[in-house]
């Protein structure tokens, strides 16, 4: 998906909606001040989701929806989200004015056209953390096209622990009676001017009475955030107080050259010590035959002069 269309599910539609937002989860639905209808009295212009009493969902103030997808709950506008599953959300829209509106002889005021959707969503929440799956309708009276009007709702999801949302591709899609029925939508559904609803073409025209109503679903999967590891602090002069990965090889063969040296080293020590002391013996040896000799020459000579 287009990394603008992305920040924008995060942003432009979810600041709308939040402007007008009371008090969180409690309200999200506007503008609060406008007019509603029944089913009996319907609206005698082109609006969209303000009779209270709808037979497809009740408030159609409460337009936009979410469901764990494949389990068979029930849509709510309070959800827990779980990382690594799929949420379908829906966003339900009706042009409330009487079909009587939507001919020539009543300059066409019941027929909206430019019809648009947008949506957002949040992108990434922490653990605990509260976001808004929003959705924006959009529109102006064929009679009047210069006077756009849009009307808003949000469904709140919490995250069990850091996840991210994503739109799964191609799964957003319109259901109605007319022949878009089943059309996979835009991605500018995801964008700040939103995608074209329609009942026969995606061309923004949607005529009055719950027989050209609809909905929108798409689908968000969730991803669990996984948490970098810490990496410890070990300052170059401080020592590594670390293990080593292994230990230095001391096998039989290594164990061997080993003695082998140290008996080297002791039958060194051995012959040196010995070596020295036979020199010191000869050395005596030959002082005590030398001085022997020189006694007996001086014996010799004296008795020679006295003769």
């Amino acid at each position: 998906m287009n990394r603008q269309i992305v920040k924008f599910i995060s942003g432009g539609v979810a600041a709308v909606v939040s402007a007008v937002s009371l008090g969180g989860a409690a309200l999200a639905w506007g503008p609060t001040d406008r007019p509603t209808y029944t089913m009996a009295a319907p609206a005698d212009h082109a609006t969209f989701n303000s009779i209270t009493d709808s037979s497809s969902i009740g408030d159609e103030r409460d337009f936009v929806k979410i469901v764990e997808k494949g389990v068979g709950g029930t849509y709510s506008s309070k959800i827990k989200l779980e990382p690594n599953k799929e949420y379908d959300v829906y966003i339900y829209y009706h042009n409330d004015a009487s079909a009587t509106y939507n001919d020539k002889d009543h300059n066409y005021v019941g027929v909206a056209t430019d019809t648009r959707l947008a949506s957002s969503f949040p992108l990434e929440l922490a653990a605990g953390e509260e976001g808004a799956v929003s959705g924006v309708i959009s529109w102006a009276s064929l009679a009047d096209r210069d006077n756009v009007q849009k009307v808003w709702d949000e469904a709140w999801v919490t995250a069990s622990e850091n996840m991210t949302l994503h739109y799964v591709t191609g799964s957003a899609k319109i259901y109605n009676g007319g022949k878009t029925n089943g059309n996979v939508l835009s991605t500018n559904l995801f964008s700040e001017q939103g995608t074209y609803l329609g009942y026969n073409d995606l061309n923004g025209i949607v005529l009055g009475c719950d027989e050209y109503a609809g909905h929108v679903n798409y689908t968000i999967q969730t991803q669990a955030t996984d948490t970098p590891p810490v990496t410890p602090e070990n300052p170059e002069n401080k020592p590594s107080t670390s293990t080593p990965s292994s230990l230095p090889n001391t096998g039989p063969a290594e164990v061997f050259l080993a003695i082998a040296l140290i008996l080297v080293i002791v039958a060194g020590v051995i012959y040196f010590t010995r070596t020295r002391r036979a020199v010191q013996k000869a050395t005596r040896s030959a002082r005590g035959r030398t001085s022997s000799k020189s006694t007996r020459s001086t014996k010799t000579r004296a008795k020679s002069r006295k003769k």
